[in-house]
């Protein structure tokens, strides 16, 4: 396949996806960025665990030459917040890549940010250029993948979709990010904030109706600390009995047809990992993942796949989930 990519951003998202760009479609990546000084100058190649491959990771896009005769396409994954990362997206754009980010406000913008994604739209399409947000939650478990599974019902009353990560799998910042190791009483006042807790579950809930073409009446959010009831030893550092362990988050839409659908999330140290979706209508489907879907590892095949379509495809503008051919595995 021809086409030149730049990851944008090499955070622990960032350096997985690089990884796996370096070992899936070797030569593909004609640059990388990133602000962190212990990265900028080092070799793509060698900050992988690979071969040396020529290509320092830089400071600025602007830094990075490429050959407009082939599809230019911008890996981003630096913050989850579409209004902080929209400059970093138009340069790119600027700059002739289409872009496809890990941002998750971005999966989804147009209830959240309706001004701004009308903006982004507007200026992709002047560019001729497509920008998408995905990822495995949001972009896939809770969304896409169950708009897939409705292709063989005729009629849906209800959806249901869980899903359940033992977090003492997974990374450091995302342990934070879900609360664990803060008092009961931290919780709740960031939560207050809006200062933590999963972002883009509400964006896939909008997402997942969108794309099903259902007019939703009401939507609830709710977010609430779980408990370790004994000593828990992590990777990092120990949490003691009371403490908390990780969240139980919800998302609930009900459509002017009184249609439910509920997005159910807990992520903590004491969960068996398992995705499940439920859908009830004229036929009853319950799929079932046991362990679930690896966020980190499968993010970063998720993005390089959708990398692959991007290049391939001729929508410009904002896209979501929803507008694309769905996703899958190709060969390079």
């Amino acid at each position: 396949m021809n086409l030149q990519i730049v990851v944008y951003g090499l955070g622990p998202i960032g350096l997985e996806i690089l990884k796996k760009c370096e070992e899936q479609l070797p030569g593909k990546v004609i640059g990388a960025v990133d602000i962190d000084p212990s990265k900028i100058g080092k070799d793509i190649g060698v900050l992988t665990g690979g071969k040396h491959r020529d290509v320092p990771v830089v400071s600025s896009i602007q830094q990075i030459e490429a050959q407009t005769e082939l599809p230019l396409v911008a890996i981003h994954a630096t913050s989850s917040h579409l209004p902080s990362v929209w400059p970093q997206i138009k340069e790119l754009l600027s700059l002739g890549y289409h872009v496809v980010s890990t941002c998750e406000e971005l999966s989804y913008p147009w209830t959240r940010y309706p001004e701004l994604s009308k903006e982004i739209d507007a200026y992709a399409k002047e560019m001729n250029r497509g920008v998408i947000g995905t990822g495995v939650n949001p972009g896939f478990v809770m969304d896409t993948l169950t708009m897939t599974i409705t292709s063989v019902v005729s009629e849906i009353y209800s959806i249901r979709v869980m899903r359940r990560v033992d977090v003492t799998k997974r990374r450091l910042p995302l342990q934070k990010k879900v609360g664990v190791g803060k008092s009961v009483e931290e919780f709740n006042q960031l939560a207050e904030r809006d200062q933590i807790g999963h972002v883009g579950l509400e964006e896939s809930l909008r997402l997942l109706a969108a794309g099903l073409h259902l007019d939703v009446r009401k939507v609830t959010n709710t977010i609430e600390p779980t408990i370790t009831p004994k000593a828990v030893q992590l990777s990092s550092f120990s949490l003691q009995a009371g403490q908390v362990n990780g969240l139980h988050q919800t998302s609930i839409a009900t459509t002017v047809n009184n249609q439910q659908i509920e997005l159910d999330l807990i992520m903590a140290t004491d969960m068996i990992s398992e995705d499940r979706i439920e859908i009830k209508g004229d036929m009853n489907i319950n799929l079932v993942i046991p362990e679930g879907i690896f966020g980190d590892s499968a993010t970063a095949s998720i993005i390089i796949n959708m990398t692959k379509a991007m290049a391939a495809q001729q929508s410009f503008g904002l896209l979501t989930m929803k507008d694309m051919m769905f996703v899958r595995y190709t060969s390079a």
